[in-house]
């Protein structure tokens, strides 16, 4: 079985769409392949890299220590297999066998800006038309600090 492990300097990453790199991991431990995933502004073209890597890798379960719940749920609708850990594990020390299965979304957390429109919907997320608008927050005028508008309590 191959895992996929988020990981910065060989140790399992804090949050599983912003590690810098993706661990391919066989069940001996042993790390067939480092893949380094491209800086973007957009989480979600991160989200898209660690889907394309999944799949061309053919990976049947990841090691996560914090993940949102929209990707934790594309990971469920995929049939991959969601292990958790904790603390910042070196990669070598894994142990497969023992990490607990996340099986229930409310493992994942919430996203970390989120608007919500009059009826108390997120509007923010990859794929929503709304998303676009929502990134644009902040706009900056001659002398003043910038004007936060779009989100309202």
């Amino acid at each position: 079985m191959l895992y996929a492990v988020p990981c910065l300097n060989l140790h399992v990453g804090n949050h599983f769409a912003r590690s810098p790199q993706i661990a391919i991991v066989d069940e001996q431990r042993q790390i067939k392949q480092m893949v380094p995933l491209v800086e973007s502004d957009s989480s979600c073209n991160k989200k898209k890299q660690w889907i394309s890597v999944l799949r061309s890798y053919d990976v049947q379960a990841v090691v996560v220590r914090h993940i949102g719940k929209r990707m934790l749920a594309h990971l469920f609708n995929n049939d991959i297999r969601v292990l958790a850990t904790t603390g910042k594990v070196e990669i070598g020390a894994l142990d497969f066998d023992n990490l607990q299965e996340v099986t229930d979304l409310d493992y994942g957390r919430e996203p970390r800006n989120v608007c919500h429109s009059k009826k108390g919907q997120s509007k923010k997320g990859c794929g929503n038309k709304e998303h676009k608008k929502d990134s644009a927050i902040f706009t900056s005028q001659p002398n003043q600090l910038s004007v936060i508008r779009g989100c309202r309590k």
